[in-house]
């Protein structure tokens, strides 16, 4: 772990808020570096621990608030997005089709076999739910045994998951030009289409939804799919997330920063170095975590 001095922060102001001559908030400080071992992919926090999917190191990590690597578990090479509950971390292999279940109590490691390239893994609605980005499904899996109770096709290369308004959200990435959305009761599929193509990172911030794609940031009412607003922002967008500093951040994987948004999502407030990579975000508190999958560490940013 390397910590960086509390005054260190570099930000590059590209377009003031909105706000009516308020303020934006500072840029955040980037407070410290944690070694994961290569490219670190996705990133999950719950009290209080910070999870993350090492691809190359295939390795599980539980990082304390005070930056510690508290727990560090194999659970093979391709480890990626992550999804933690009261009883569960779970993490996908896109290249073994597999995810693994990390009893948080026993450390039990449960292994379950799913169709081919699981991108992402979501725990919502009492369940385990995971995207299949080769075969275009969606699985659902009971969460404390790893038993499929559901399957979906929902078009070409499900990507990422969220849970908003009620409803199951499904990303799409390269070609495809629509969300898809699954009710976990009734388990109803509909399709909503963009204008867009490779909608992929869904996220759910203050009961709006928000996507990502290659080059812009959508936020859409989360009943009726209708896109609110649009931003373009840059060339290789990947996660979104509500910030503790009130403002929405977008990861850059090319240019290896993030970007801060306005909660309306009509402007940018500034961008800032964040690791290269840079690429899942996930808030622990008043503190958010960004992973360098181009590189081999995570990054905490603080509040000033």
């Amino acid at each position: 772990m390397r910590l960086v001095p509390a005054l260190f922060a570099i930000a590059v102001v590209l377009t003031p808020a909105a706000g009516g001559g308020r303020a934006s908030p500072p840029p955040p400080v980037e407070a410290a570096v944690i070694s994961t071992g290569e490219a670190p992919c996705g990133a999950a926090a719950r009290a209080g621990f910070l999870w993350v999917g090492v691809y190359g190191a295939g390795t599980l990590l539980r990082v304390d608030q005070r930056g510690r690597v508290a727990t560090r578990v194999r659970v093979g090479r391709s480890a990626c997005r992550v999804a933690v509950g009261p009883a569960a971390v779970w993490v996908t292999r896109d290249r073994a089709g597999e995810v693994v279940r990390l009893a948080l109590g026993s450390g039990r490691r449960l292994r379950v076999k799913v169709a081919a390239e699981p991108f992402d893994v979501l725990l919502a609605a009492g369940s385990a739910w995971v995207t299949s980005y080769a075969t275009g499904l969606v699985t659902r899996l009971d969460s404390r045994t790893g038993r499929r109770t559901f399957m979906a096709r929902v078009g070409e290369n499900p990507a990422g998951l969220a849970s908003c308004g009620g409803r199951v959200w499904i990303g799409h990435g390269r070609n495809a030009s629509w969300l898809t959305s699954i009710h976990p009761t009734t388990l109803r599929v509909r399709r909503f289409p963009l204008k867009v193509v490779a909608p992929g990172w869904p996220q759910c911030i203050r009961d709006d939804l928000w996507v990502t794609t290659p080059d812009s940031v959508l936020r859409l009412d989360a009943r009726t799919g209708h896109v609110l607003r649009r931003l373009r922002l840059g060339e290789t967008l990947a996660d979104v997330a509500a910030g503790p500093d009130g403002l929405v951040w977008v990861t850059d994987k090319e240019h290896s920063v993030v970007h801060r948004v306005t909660p309306d999502g009509r402007s940018v407030v500034d961008s800032f170095p964040a690791g290269p990579g840079a690429f899942a975000l996930a808030r622990a508190g008043d503190s958010m975590w960004v992973t360098s999958f181009a590189g081999a560490d995570v990054r905490r940013y603080d509040r000033r």
